[in-house]
């Protein structure tokens, strides 16, 4: 039987559209209790996409980041809005970070990036059938894009650079499974 922790107490430090950040009250299971334990509440789960070309290669979004101050090779990826799927996000920000679309996609799994203090959800997807249908749409975050072959994208991983965590993932993913 796993532990069990019960939330004695809530409260909301702050709370927006797109994010929260609550103190919790927590007993833990040897009945000790930890107050003003934060939490960061994520309203939105996010998806990703790994695209993978007919011949192999990975499509990845040049991508400037404001809060790390970073700018690096990233997937396509964002918040899933309310009434969609993880698999419609993932279509939608492959059309609009890259200007392609996709003729599958399969789940490569989610995860919890931070869950020592959110819940935020990340789901990642490979889309293969990759087509370009437009110009990049979402000029205000994608810099350009390009595509790598396995062997580049494993170089920049190696190499530590890439830095972005669902990015990140998602890769790995697909090479542990194969699929890159």
């Amino acid at each position: 039987m796993e532990p069990s922790w019960k939330i004695l107490a809530r409260r909301a430090i702050y709370d927006s559209d797109w994010i929260g950040l609550q103190h919790l009250d927590v007993q833990l299971p040897d009945g000790h209790v930890l107050r003003d334990i934060h939490l960061v509440d994520y309203k939105h789960q996010a998806a990703s996409v790994i695209p993978i070309s007919d011949d192999g290669k990975i499509l990845l979004i040049d991508h400037y980041r404001l809060f790390t101050d970073t700018r690096g090779w990233e997937a396509p990826a964002g918040k899933i809005d309310s009434g969609e799927t993880p698999r419609q996000a993932a279509a939608r920000e492959l059309l609009e970070e890259t200007g392609h679309t996709a003729q599958s996609f399969t789940s490569l799994g989610r995860f919890h990036p931070s869950n020592g203090s959110s819940n935020q959800v990340f789901h990642v997807f490979v889309a293969r059938g990759v087509t370009r249908v437009s110009e990049i749409q979402d000029a205000n975050e994608v810099i350009g894009v390009r595509w790598f072959s396995p062997a580049e994208v494993r170089e920049l991983i190696a190499q530590n650079k890439i830095l972005d965590g669902l990015s990140l993932t998602g890769l790995c993913w697909a090479i542990v499974r194969g699929e890159i």
